[in-house]
């Protein structure tokens, strides 16, 4: 506002004038007051100006409010008209013909948006008005949508299987799942799902546009997918039928590994486990047609693909039935059943082994997934009905399940395992990584706990019918049955085409001998040692290795087996692995007085010994009797010095179950032939339900893995032990005690004529006629005990016929006294000085 100047210079010169015209000098007072009044006009001028100034801001405000307002009505109006003609899921199949597809929402033009006026200046009120008019002019929040037809969503995670899933219902629209790399079909509108508030949609003429996408419960998709579904699948689906149908191939276009499964009462519908899954959980009560879609889909799997890129390995634990024809499919590389449990789990086993196989033979390929070399890395379907029997057989699976789930995507393995309460069954370290779920007919507890809400509907589904779930989408698709003219048109398809290659090694063969052993492991392990007594397999590790004893590390071995089983060779086979020369070998005779002096022999050191062998150590131990604990003592006694000189000890017996007595913890090292039943072969130590009735002579268990021994081993020959042939001294009186005296009297007069005295023992000792045997009872020798013991301290006793407590009674002696063969004239000798000892005395052989 400009100063007043007229204001001040007005009053003054009027002032002047009066004073002039009446020469009052007072009236120029008035004049000083002018300046005053025009400061107090500027002053409130100035408030005035600013009070309207504010006036009009609080109005411009309240106007830009109502404005702003305004356009979020009009947005919201414009988004309820446009979300009521363009619905996130469809209602139903009719109308959708010429309507988009709706992805998500983006920002896009309004189509209430006003004029945009004339505005040329650059106030803060001028820009705040233009901000205005361009947000009136721009929907933040309008539908993104495309065409219908061929959608091909890219992206990981919940956000996209979720809005694959959405889309998937979405009537005359085919959704396809690509992988990071994989190529875009050219007809297909590309949806790239790159965060769950971030989308970008290009269409096939190349336009881009980004948004956020939208997305609903899985339970309203499964809805929206039931209500839009135009016909219910019929009662019964032929293979071949709905093969037709889909083409040559069975197989939709595209990098995916979709193969034709049945069909929805409007076309055939196709499982893709390569993109959908990459495993499947299958449930069903018993005649639901769990069975019938494992060879549906294994049926699928061999018509699309050849045997060089698929290989099928079908696992029955019902018997085999299930899979009954298919195993003639040249894509079949092993059928296991619960009918050979040793197969079922060394082929098992072997899959973690093919597992690490594959991933070495990614790196040298120097590719990521299986995918980018189909020819070289074949997938490898696993196939397996009744897991849950499978499970319960074999516990130890549970891991190697997990770790085949886990890492089998990029591997080219897939599981589809059947069972009847899948929810109950399958841990969720393996349930987890099955995205793809095939319900069929389930009590309602059973089918919720699987399959959700979705899943409460199945109790009453017929044979054939599942509902098959993945992230994208649920449909209800009646299986098709396959006969044996489907299998046998595949097999002759592939007639041409050599068969899948078993990646595992062969089986341990019925019967090895020693050459083929060695030629054999020649091949598996150039440059080793080949002192070995079979062959062993590892399935864990794809691999078959000799069987060797290491007689200082592994202890004394032990080989336990029924009859038949081949205990003998393989003692024979491990003693001759050994390398040592025979002399340097001592086979324990069955023979209780010559073996009981052997290992007497042996654990004083008079017998040189670096491998003691007893052949059926439980036979000998059972006839020592109540002698039994004294026999294996001598065994361990005479053990423990071979095993100080670096040598060692090895036994066969009989089942586990009537060797306890010799076994307890003698023998850390053990090989474990065919058992009696189950329990013996648990009771043995062998792994828990692996027992197999047929198995072949010298097939058993050997460090936990099978082993084969080898079939032509040297001979096992016992070491003959006789008792020293004993004659009376030449003038020195020798005091009999016999049972029965008569006998032995005649049987040693004849013997040695004129020296044998038979009566009453002579009183005192000294009274005994010099080179006479005096022969009597045990019980007139205890009438002249001390007789006989001042005679024990200065000649020779030999009891004949006796028994161990005439030694304690009329000799004083406590050690056990050596075992006799009284046929063979055998008897027991006390001489000065020493313990009893065996003698023979051929004239005894008669008594």
């Amino acid at each position: 506002m400009s100063f007043p100047v007229i204001a001040v210079v007005a009053p003054l010169g009027a002032a002047i004038v009066i004073g002039l015209l009446t020469g009052s000098a007072f009236v120029l007072v008035f004049a000083v007051l002018s300046p005053l009044v025009a400061i107090a006009t500027v002053l409130d001028g100035r408030r005035v100006a600013r009070r309207h100034r504010r006036l009009e801001a609080q109005r411009f405000a309240q106007e830009c409010a109502a404005f702003s307002a305004a356009i979020e009505q009009a947005h919201r109006d414009e988004r309820a008209r446009a979300d009521a003609q363009l619905p996130i899921l469809p209602s139903g199949p009719g109308g959708a013909e010429g309507v988009p597809v709706r992805i998500g929402v983006a920002p896009a033009p309004s189509a209430s948006a006003p004029e945009r006026p004339l505005i040329v200046g650059d106030s803060v009120d001028e820009r705040s008005l233009h901000a205005l008019i361009e947000r009136a002019r721009t929907h933040p929040a309008l539908p993104l949508v495309v065409p219908r037809g061929p959608l091909a969503v890219r992206g990981r995670g919940a956000a996209a299987a979720n809005l694959a899933r959405r889309l998937a219902v979405e009537p005359g629209c085919t959704v396809v799942r690509l992988g990071d790399d994989a190529p875009v079909p050219a007809d297909a509108v590309l949806i790239d799902v790159l965060t769950p508030r971030r989308v970008r949609v290009r269409a096939r003429d190349g336009y881009e546009v980004e948004g956020v996408p939208e997305f609903v419960a899985h339970h309203d998709c499964a809805v929206a997918s039931r209500s839009g579904a135009r016909a219910e699948p019929p009662a019964h689906v032929r293979w071949a039928e709905v093969h037709r149908g889909a083409g040559t191939a069975g197989t939709a276009p595209g990098p995916s590994g979709a193969v034709v499964i049945g069909h929805d009462g409007q076309q055939a519908v196709s499982l893709d486990l390569v993109v959908d899954g990459p495993h499947a959980l299958v449930g069903g009560t018993t005649g639901s047609g769990k069975s019938e879609f494992l060879r549906t889909l294994a049926l699928a799997w061999a018509h699309r693909a050849s045997p060089r890129e698929l290989q099928l390995l079908l696992v029955d634990f019902k018997g085999g039935a299930t899979f009954a024809g298919l195993v003639d499919l040249p894509h079949t590389i092993g059928l296991i059943t619960d009918l050979d449990p040793v197969i079922a789990e060394r082929t098992l086993l072997g899959l973690r082994a093919e597992l690490q196989r594959r991933e070495r033979l990614l790196v040298e390929l120097g590719v990521r997934d299986v995918a980018e070399a189909p020819q070289r890395i074949p997938r490898l379907v696993v196939l397996v009905d009744e897991f849950a029997a499978l499970i319960e057989a074999f516990p130890m699976l549970h891991a190697p399940f997990a770790d085949l789930s886990a890492r089998g995507r990029s591997l080219g393995v897939h599981l589809v395992l059947g069972t009847q309460h899948p929810a109950a069954v399958v841990r969720d370290a393996v349930a987890a990584n099955c995205a793809v779920r095939v319900a069929f007919r389930l009590p309602d507890t059973a089918g919720s706990a699987f399959l959700g809400a979705a899943g409460r509907a199945l109790s009453g589904a017929p044979a054939g019918r599942a509902l098959i779930a993945t992230a994208a989408s649920e449909r209800r698709v009646q299986i098709a049955v396959a006969d044996e003219a489907d299998i046998a048109a595949v097999a002759e398809r592939w007639a041409g085409h050599p068969a899948a290659e078993r990646p595992w090694r062969p089986p341990l063969p019925a019967a090895i001998t020693r050459a083929d052993a060695h030629e054999r492991l020649a091949a598996l392990e150039p440059g080793t040692d080949l002192s070995v007594f079979g062959v062993l397999d590892d399935p864990a590790e794809l691999r078959q290795s000799g069987a060797r004893w290491n007689r200082a590390v592994d202890g004394p071995l032990v080989v336990i087996g029924s009859a038949g089983s081949g205990r003998t060779t393989a003692l024979a086979a491990i003693a001759a692995s050994t390398g040592l020369a025979l002399e340097r070998r001592v086979v324990l005779p069955l023979d209780l007085p010559a073996a009981w002096s052997l290992l007497d022999a042996i654990a004083a050191g008079e017998r040189p010994c670096e491998l003691l062998v007893a052949d059926d150590l439980d036979l000998l131990v059972a006839a020592a009797a109540e002698l039994a604990p004294e026999l294996l003592a001598r065994w361990d006694a005479a053990v423990r010095v071979i095993r100080r000189g670096g040598g060692g000890a090895l036994a066969s017996v009989g089942p586990a179950t009537t060797s306890r007595a010799v076994l307890g913890a003698r023998f850390p090292a053990r090989v474990l032939l065919r058992a009696l039943d189950a329990e013996d072969h648990a009771l043995a130590g062998a792994p828990r339900g692996l027992f197999d009735r047929r198995a072949v002579p010298g097939r058993g268990w050997w460090l936990d893995q099978q082993v084969q021994i080898v079939a032509d081993p040297p001979e096992l020959r016992p070491a003959e032990v006789d008792a020293p042939q004993w004659l009376p001294p030449p003038a020195a009186a020798v005091a009999v005690v016999a049972r029965r005296p008569e006998q032995v009297a005649a049987a040693l007069a004849r013997a040695f004529p004129s020296r044998v005295v038979l009566g009453e023992p002579p009183q005192p000792p000294t009274a005994m006629t010099p080179a006479a045997l005096h022969v009597a009872h045990p019980d007139d020798w205890q009438a002249a005990w001390t007789a006989l013991s001042a005679h024990r301290r200065a000649g020779s006793v030999l009891v004949v016929g006796g028994e161990p407590s005439d030694l304690r009674s009329l000799l004083a002696v406590r050690a056990t006294p050596p075992p006799l063969a009284p046929e063979r004239g055998e008897a027991w000798l006390l001489e000065p000085g020493r313990g009893v000892e065996r003698v023979r005395v051929d004239g005894l052989r008669s008594v």
